[in-house]
């Protein structure tokens, strides 16, 4: 199947997501030269790896206070993503920071149109208002992996501080349940 992205598609979000936040930098520093086919496909080999446990992607273990992580392959260039493992999950995880609420809205919805068009007619978007921000989550008939983008402020500190993720998961059901570990 030969998926193509328009020009606001994943082209638009690569620089945004090339700021990730994520709190392991496995990544080298340089840019690496990736297409817009290139990245669709390698979200859906994210999606493919959920059903065993991201272990084809997975890189070293570590352990957080919060569960059990482990470096992963990024889907986008100069990006550092992870798998966590809480409530007995596992999910893909990728966190970038942005300067404020309006810059992570315009991230998510970048996000969200890029990755549906990746994602193709035979997934269904629900998006609704969260705590903070917004979450569309992507799911298919019969299928348990969800692919959730969120839009969320961390609202720990005397200024919040808004962040966009991606997470790929099985148990994605209901988006306020989407575990967000401190970056």
């Amino acid at each position: 199947m030969d998926v193509r992205l328009g020009a606001l598609g994943l082209r638009t979000i690569l620089p945004v997501l090339a700021v990730m936040a994520a709190s392991c930098a496995s990544q080298p520093g340089r840019r690496e030269a990736t297409s817009e086919v290139d990245a669709c496909s390698r979200l859906k080999a994210v999606i493919a790896s959920a059903d065993n446990r991201f272990e084809n992607i997975k890189g070293p273990k570590s352990i957080h206070r919060l569960g059990d992580r482990w470096d992963a392959e990024s889907i986008f260039p100069d990006t550092a993503c992870e798998v966590w493992r809480w409530s007995g999950n596992e999910h893909y995880y990728c966190l970038w920071n942005k300067t404020g609420e309006a810059a992570a809205r315009q991230s998510f919805e970048e996000g969200k149109k890029a990755v549906g068009t990746c994602l193709g007619s035979e997934w269904t978007l629900t998006e609704e208002q969260a705590r903070t921000g917004r979450v569309a989550v992507f799911s298919r008939e019969n299928a348990d992996t969800r692919v959730s983008l969120r839009y969320l402020a961390d609202t720990r500190r005397y200024r919040p501080t808004w962040y966009t993720s991606l997470i790929v998961g099985n148990a994605l059901s209901d988006p306020e349940e989407i575990f967000h570990p401190a970056p």
